[in-house]
């Protein structure tokens, strides 16, 4: 070994059965069975069931004789209140399983409102893993029907400290089986399949640029980033069940990526989130080539790489260069998708303050971004996508 090179040792830590692909949600009940339920809980939002989407999942549990009852009191940014709810169901009822149905928030509510049946309690203890689930969680199945949060395969939740109007992360627990079927996205509008979209190409290329960066994520991270920036476009303009696979598998591999961690993206988008409640990924979208700007010249290299598996054409031998394609690329791609602007939403000059403050309160995805980003910083980055909103 050559005199000062470091062999590192790592972890890479994965828990669901995950069965992907055309048809699989059909698998429901018997994931259900196998864990022993009688009585699942199942976690979804009211938008979701009205629109039929799940209609083949609780076909499922039904057919496999399996009790559910439905808790559908969710809203985009859920908060401690709607998993207290949740579990509260989940015990007054009698229910001995839980199953998540929908986007990132029905997936989040879930796994949060099995640690609440486990330990007790509020989610809000949870938070970064402060509080650690002492008891047993009951069986958990997750079930998306978008591609974008990588919710399924992955423990952590982001959930709403109302109290705060704050976003945690909530280090709660991770699913038994993760069923990820591209069937279940079809009739997504094309605004939600964007801003999915565009969430699962951030977790990728955070997790690539992230201080845990791993080979192993390494790896899954770069796939997802050339399989979502080639089948986004598609699937929002046809919404083919090709480009739907495509997406499923792509997010649900920049979801796995996510175990070498995140960047400063997410604290951005948080923070849009919690003052005016838009969808995830729309606060990602609007910040996510910004935090790649502010992180390009600490790892140049890296950036050269992901340049690359988006299919930017490399000129020259130059990674600061080729990085800095990269990042126009991803400006191009969000550009051309159904995603609103910063001052679209209602950000203005005097939401900066605040929102200063939400990031720089967001000690999680902060401290996992490769360079630190001060107050100043985000000011700056604030005061430069407004100027490009405008």
């Amino acid at each position: 070994m050559a005199a000062g090179k470091q062999v590192v040792v790592n972890f890479f830590h994965l828990v669901p059965h995950i069965h992907y692909g055309p048809g699989v949600a059909t698998k429901a009940g018997d994931a259900l069975r196998d864990l022993g339920v009688r009585h699942a809980l199942l976690v979804t939002d009211q938008g979701v069931l009205d629109a039929g989407v799940i209609d083949p999942v609780l076909k499922s549990v039904k057919d496999a004789g399996i009790a559910y009852t439905v808790f559908s009191d969710l809203r985009t940014n859920p908060s401690e209140q709607h998993v207290a709810q949740a579990a509260d169901t989940y015990r007054a009822l009698g229910c001995d399983g839980i199953i998540g149905v929908g986007g990132g928030s029905s997936l989040d509510v879930a796994k949060s409102a099995a640690v609440i049946v486990a330990d007790g309690g509020t989610i809000v203890s949870y938070e970064d893993g402060a509080r650690e689930v002492a008891g047993t969680p009951p069986p958990l199945v997750q079930v998306p029907t978008t591609a974008g949060t990588g919710s399924e395969v992955v423990a952590g939740a982001i959930i709403t400290d109302s109290a705060r109007q704050f976003k945690m992360h909530v280090v709660a627990v991770p699913a038994q089986v993760a069923l990820c079927d591209p069937k279940l996205t079809l009739t997504l509008p094309a605004g939600p399949t964007a801003a999915s979209g565009i969430d699962a190409l951030a977790h990728a290329i955070g997790a690539y640029t992230s201080v845990e960066s791993q080979p192993l994520a390494d790896a899954m991270a770069l796939h997802a980033i050339s399989l979502i920036s080639r089948s986004l476009p598609e699937a929002v303009e046809s919404g083919d069940l090709r480009s739907r696979d495509q997406m499923m598998t792509g997010a649900l591999t920049a979801g796995i990526s996510m175990k070498g961690g995140g960047a400063a993206d997410h604290a951005f988008a948080h923070a849009v989130n919690a003052l005016f409640d838009v969808h995830h990924g729309v606060g990602v979208a609007l910040f996510l080539a910004d935090a790649m700007e502010h992180n390009l010249p600490h790892m140049p290299d890296r950036y050269a790489a992901v340049a690359r598996a988006l299919n930017v054409p490399s000129r020259s031998d130059d990674a600061l260069s080729l990085g800095r394609a990269g990042i126009e690329a991803v400006r191009e791609l969000i550009a051309g998708l159904p995603i609103p602007t910063l001052t679209g939403i209602g950000v203005t000059e005097k939401d900066v303050p605040a929102l200063v403050e939400k990031v720089q309160a967001d000690g999680f995805h902060l401290g996992l971004n490769p360079v630190p980003v001060t107050a100043e910083d985000t000011r700056r980055i604030l005061h430069t996508a407004l100027a490009r909103s405008s």
